[in-house]
């Protein structure tokens, strides 16, 4: 592409929204170098860059520190989203409380891990284990978790519908993960039953995302768009599953990454290398025009 038909398609997209696991960081969970720079530099330049991820809003917080991200984050899938420097809440929406409890219900039958994730804490069922550590036991991933600090506050209850109903817990999402059968059983499951206020999505064959009605990283990326006064159409998205669908074809350009299933890739606008290739630096470097001072000459 010639430097003058760089500058244009630079031009023409003002926010880059990154989806986090499977997209930003790696296979092993850590973030490869060339990702941060990359990202990091175009924060720098002034371009918008948020997080569009189905983490909790602390987990995406603390990665935003690290990339110097300074624009209102898209978390919980879409249902909160907030300026990480403030804490301002520009939007949430919460599963009721009695629907928690029917959905936790259902999904105790097939002795799944259920986490309610609240933008303050996290509520699980899950008794975590020494193995549950062995994947994470590699220097780069011990050092990303350490740069993330291990934000959410985790609370462990047996009783998790108890504990809903005592507490009036409501929360943006009900992340869910089990063996593929149990997981595909229950979702059948929560689709057939009279549920009309959430939405199931999910980001991987054993785990489910459990939502508000309506509720999607489109929508996040929608509200965000309004209070920045842009369109759609100048926003680049990055994800990898099905969960990140409804963004992917709601922006301008919507990106998959090489290790995206296939139907998410039909989907996208255009496909990108692998996260172990470092597919979000090759984004940036073909869409926001990033290149060294000295090749530009």
């Amino acid at each position: 592409m010639a430097q003058a038909e760089r500058k244009n398609e630079s031009a023409r997209y003002k926010l880059l929204a990154l989806d986090v696991d499977g997209t930003i960081l790696m296979s092993n969970h850590s973030m490869a170098k060339v990702t941060q720079q990359a990202i990091s530099g175009l924060a720098d330049r002034g371009v918008f860059v948020t997080l569009a991820t189905g983490r909790a809003y602390p987990s995406a917080k603390a990665l935003a520190r690290q990339l110097n991200i300074s624009t209102p984050l898209v978390s919980h899938d879409g249902a909160y989203v907030a300026d990480p420097l403030t804490d301002e809440e520009l939007h949430v929406s919460r599963i009721p409380v009695e629907t928690t409890a029917s959905v936790t219900n259902i999904l105790a039958k097939y002795e799944l891990d259920v986490m309610l994730l609240h933008e303050a804490y996290t509520l699980t069922n899950r008794r975590w284990k020494w193995k549950d550590l062995y994947p994470l036991v590699n220097t780069r991933t011990l050092r990303q978790l350490w740069r993330e600090r291990y934000p959410v506050k985790l609370m462990t209850s047996a009783d998790l519908i108890g504990h809903v109903q005592e507490h009036a817990v409501r929360v943006p999402k009900i992340f869910v993960m089990g063996e593929e059968s149990e997981i595909a059983v229950a979702r059948k499951e929560l689709e057939t039953t009279d549920l009309p206020e959430i939405r199931v999505t999910t980001s991987g064959a054993r785990n489910l995302e459990i939502l508000p009605e309506g509720i999607s990283k489109a929508s996040g990326l929608a509200l965000l768009a309004k209070r920045l006064e842009i369109s759609p159409e100048q926003i680049v998205a990055v994800g990898d599953n099905y969960n990140d669908l409804e963004m992917l074809q709601f922006v301008g350009m919507g990106v998959a990454m090489g290790n995206a299933p296939d139907e998410v890739k039909r989907l996208a606008r255009h496909v990108t290398d692998t996260n172990d290739q470092h597919g979000v630096a090759a984004v940036i470097q073909k869409f926001f025009g990033i290149h060294d001072a000295e090749k530009e000459v």
